[in-house]
């Protein structure tokens, strides 16, 4: 059995947003990123623009934090997008992962000139979410992400918490994206995947509502809609043949 997945996946909660990312490509959004410093320490917090994916087996889908939807991206198409593993280090301070990632937060916050020194920040995750979710699993190393990051200098601002905070608004708001989406072909998904009750709304919106593929300018081609079609993949019915 594979431990990881042939492809990347970005999951999703809604139909709705595969839509939107069939149409206009991959968004990047600020996450607010936690930094582990110690047991008994406060940690850090950061916004950092980025798009994320992972590429947990198909075998495990149901095991993670993220939705019935999503859409599953070539290697292919990854690598040609520079897309990068995380960086997963132990919730222990003895470690030297660990203290290089607490140094790195501080040359952050100390607003260092040499983005170089901390940029690691934005492809590191610790092993175990140090404040826990309710309702939610805090074994970050079994989401297996992988990301696209917009480094520090950018046009895109690395924020602190304040300024993450200010950006965010409403929390039951939506985000807003950042940058320049990151774009696609047809031929780079490898399949979509969206639960049965809304698999006829996404048939109907391929069918006769999409304009573009990907964030590309080009208008869709019958052939494109067909090969769509053909691509898309029924939670339930996955679960069950498992």
């Amino acid at each position: 059995m594979n431990i990881y997945s042939n492809s990347f996946f970005q999951r999703v909660k809604s139909h709705t947003i595969i839509q939107s990312i069939l149409e206009e490509g991959f968004k990047a959004f600020y996450c607010k990123e936690e930094i582990y410093r110690g047991k008994d320490v406060a940690s850090t917090y950061i916004g950092i623009p980025m798009i994320c994916f992972c590429d947990i087996p198909l075998s495990n889908i149901t095991r993670n934090n993220y939705g019935k939807c999503g859409i599953a991206m070539s290697r292919t198409w990854g690598r040609a997008k520079h897309l990068e593993p995380v960086l997963y280090y132990p919730n222990d301070i003895s470690c030297q992962s660990t203290k290089m990632i607490i140094k790195a937060a501080d040359d952050f916050l100390n607003k260092k000139n040499d983005s170089d020194s901390y940029r690691i920040l934005g492809y590191a995750k610790p092993i175990n979410k140090p404040t826990k979710i309710k309702g939610r699993s805090s074994d970050n190393y079994a989401e297996r992400e992988w990301r696209k990051v917009y480094a520090n200098p950018s046009p895109l601002k690395w924020l602190t918490e304040e300024e993450y905070i200010a950006y965010r608004g409403d929390p039951k708001s939506p985000k807003q994206p950042k940058g320049t989406p990151l774009h696609f072909k047809v031929d780079d998904i490898d399949f979509l995947l969206v639960d049965k009750l809304h698999a006829q709304n996404l048939q109907n919106f391929i069918v006769n509502e999409l304009n573009q593929i990907g964030g590309n300018e080009n208008v869709v081609t019958p052939e494109e809609r067909w090969t769509l079609l053909s691509k898309i993949l029924i939670y339930e019915d996955l679960i069950h043949n498992l």
